[in-house]
């Protein structure tokens, strides 16, 4: 898909996300949508990373936690390399490590665990938050990632994102698909709630790009509960703070019945474009 000068936003085409080609043992290629700002949405390499690790652990064990670095921006112009690593093959838990390269090097490091099915207690002290509008009563639009997304307005100051979001296409039947596309919409609001930190705020996502120079640093995200990534999920996630141009966002995601199936925890570079100019 190519993007037109004169819609800057128009939304990325996410039907060919996993469709990951086999190149070797244990490494698999993979193709960007084009997005308009011009590199590979850090949810891409997220997801597709976890993808590649997915194809190489047992079918009954499932992704429990994630943690990655960004390293370099991609170029959604060229495919981006696999190379998983398997660290550990347990019986409870398997561990691998995925290293995701271009022609420039490597851009993303990636170490990610999964755990076999095991019988357990299950407790929830996350609370749903309160006041919230319903999926169903809300206007959403599809925002530059291609996800389908509607924020929740939040008092001037907060330093909070809160926002409906879901994979735009239907996603098979298998919990590991579904864990995969949640990965990738793990990184749509995280900056946002830096943002909500910075005395500047939000700005309008046409003038995101004058106001801030930002990036995603590194991410990492714990799974709870499966849930299907293409039913309407609540990202609430709260802004720490930036200190030295890093900020930090922790968050929960929620399904639209208030159960909390997961966590996301992400610190990303911001610096102000006009104190830099002045």
């Amino acid at each position: 898909m190519t993007v037109s000068p004169d819609a800057p936003d128009t939304p990325a085409e996410l039907s060919r996300v996993f469709e990951l080609e086999h190149h070797g043992p244990d490494v698999w290629l993979g193709e960007s949508p084009a997005y308009h700002w011009g590199r590979i949405f850090g949810g891409l390499v997220i997801a597709q990373a976890l993808w590649a690790a997915t194809q190489t652990v047992a079918e009954e064990h499932a992704i429990h936690s994630l943690h990655g670095y960004f390293i370099l921006g991609g170029d959604p112009k060229e495919p981006v390399r696999y190379e998983v690593d398997r660290i550990r093959n347990g019986r409870s838990f398997s561990t691998r490590r995925v290293l995701a390269r271009q022609s420039s090097g490597a851009i993303f490091a990636m170490s990610c665990s999964f755990q076999r099915f095991e019988e357990g207690i299950e407790t929830q002290t996350a609370d749903f938050p309160i006041n919230v509008p319903a999926p169903a009563d809300v206007a959403w639009a599809k925002e530059g990632s291609g996800v389908d997304r509607f924020d929740i307005p939040l008092e001037h100051g907060t330093p909070r994102s809160m926002i409906w979001c879901r994979y735009p296409l239907a996603v098979p039947d298998d919990p590991r698909a579904h864990a995969c596309a949640l990965a990738y919409m793990s990184d749509t609001n995280p900056m946002d709630a830096v943002a909500a930190s910075h005395p500047n705020g939000i700005p309008p996502s046409d003038q995101w790009n004058d106001t801030y120079m930002s990036a995603s640093l590194d991410h990492a995200m714990w799974f709870h509960r499966p849930a299907r990534a293409d039913d309407w999920l609540l990202f609430d996630l709260d802004g720490h703070g930036i200190i030295r141009t890093r900020g930090l966002s922790t968050g929960h995601v929620f399904t639209a019945d208030g159960q909390h199936i997961a966590t996301i925890a992400q610190e990303g570079l911001i610096r102000d474009l006009k104190a830099l100019r002045d």
